[in-house]
């Protein structure tokens, strides 16, 4: 099963996620991750990336693009992977169906963590400190950050749903146990009714 988990900044994707992908076996794509391993290979792709990051710029859509589909071609499993951070807006949210429309692929669910924004600041500076985070001690950046989640992704996430996609929505105010609980009780269903 392909599954997108979304969310704003801080809402616990990072988490939840590799708790997924340990009890379903699937392959994590998050795009951070990926960016960061393009940059520490030196790669083409991970020193375009680099010039942006640089200069607290966000990639551009294309290259994410680009380091996405790659990432996805070069895995051997192609039926189950767990997208999180990716897509980011609809640009991005057309892209990734149409890639996987050739492979006879599609998304089985999306999983949306809902937070409050205050939630989400004071979060930003517990990591600040705990994770030494720099890109979470300045308060106006986290809240860009959230903003384009509102703007953007959200967007994003409806052109999936629109595509018949089934959504669950999960008040990720809550502790990471009981957040995982209904995550895992929704994933169990799914996978039992695809086997």
């Amino acid at each position: 099963m392909n599954i997108i988990i979304f969310g704003p900044p801080l809402a616990g994707k990072g988490t939840q996620s590799k708790k997924i992908i340990n009890d379903f076996n699937l392959t994590h794509l998050s795009t951070g991750d990926v960016l960061r391993k393009e940059k520490a290979k030196k790669s083409v792709l991970g020193l375009e990336a680099e010039e942006y990051s640089s200069k607290g710029l966000l990639a551009p859509d294309d290259l994410v693009m680009e380091i996405v589909e790659k990432f996805y071609t070069n895995q051997n499993d192609k039926n189950n992977f767990l997208f999180d951070g990716y897509p980011r807006n609809i640009k991005q949210a057309k892209h990734l169906i149409n890639f996987l429309e050739k492979d006879q692929n599609a998304i089985d669910l999306i999983i949306h963590l809902k937070v409050p924004k205050d939630v989400l600041l004071e979060r930003a500076k517990i990591r600040a400190i705990e994770e030494n985070r720099k890109d979470d001690e300045n308060q106006n950046t986290v809240l860009t950050r959230i903003d384009e989640f509102v703007n953007l992704t959200k967007q994003a996430i409806n052109f999936i749903k629109e595509q018949g996609v089934t959504t669950i929505e999960v008040d990720g105010n809550q502790s990471v146990e009981e957040i995982y609980e209904i995550i895992y009780q929704k994933l169990n269903n799914l996978e039992s009714e695809k086997s």
